[in-house]
C-alpha cells in the first residue's frame, strides 16, 4: 500500500467516524437515544426541548385544529409524543401520527377528546357537486 491509499483510506475511516458520531447526535436530538460521550447531556437536553417545540409550534400552523380541539394538553401531549415518535413525513403527516397516537397513547386527554380527534382524523365523505359546494360556502367550511 503507497502513501497515497493509505492517506485515502485514513479519510474514509474519518469520515465513517463523523457520519457515525452524526448519527448518534441526531438520534440523542430527536429520537430519545442516549447521549454520545464527548457532547454535553443538558446541552442536548436543551437542543432536544428547543427542536421539539418547534415541532410543536409547526404542527399547530399546519394543524391548527389540534390544538384547538386538545386545548392545554395539546403542548403537554405533543413533546411527549416528539421524545418518542421522531418526523419520518411532513409536518401534515406527523400531525396526523400525532393525532393516532393521542387516540392510542395519550392518556386521559384523548379520552376527553376522543369523537373530535376521530372525526378529525377521520372525516365524513363530503358530497360533490356544484350544490354541495355551495352549501360548503355558505358555511364556512
Amino acid at each position: 500500500m503507497n502513501d497515497l491509499d493509505r492517506g485515502e483510506s485514513a479519510t474514509d475511516e474519518a469520515r465513517e467516524r463523523l457520519a457515525r458520531r452524526q448519527t448518534e447526535l441526531l438520534a440523542a436530538l430527536v429520537a430519545d437515544a442516549p447521549v454520545p460521550p464527548g457532547f454535553d447531556p443538558d446541552q442536548v437536553s436543551a437542543q432536544s426541548t428547543g427542536l421539539a417545540a418547534k415541532r410543536r409550534d409547526t404542527t399547530a400552523k399546519v394543524a391548527p385544529d389540534l390544538p384547538r380541539l386538545l386545548g392545554a394538553a395539546y403542548g403537554p401531549l405533543f413533546l411527549r409524543y416528539a421524545r418518542t415518535h421522531p418526523q419520518t413525513g411532513g409536518y401534515h403527516a406527523d400531525a396526523r401520527a400525532f393525532a393516532a397516537w393521542v387516540l392510542t397513547d395519550g392518556g386521559p386527554p384523548a379520552t376527553d377528546h376522543r369523537r373530535a380527534l376521530e372525526h378529525w382524523l377521520h372525516p365524513a365523505p363530503q358530497p360533490a357537486g356544484p350544490l354541495a359546494r355551495l352549501r360548503r360556502a355558505l358555511r364556512g367550511h
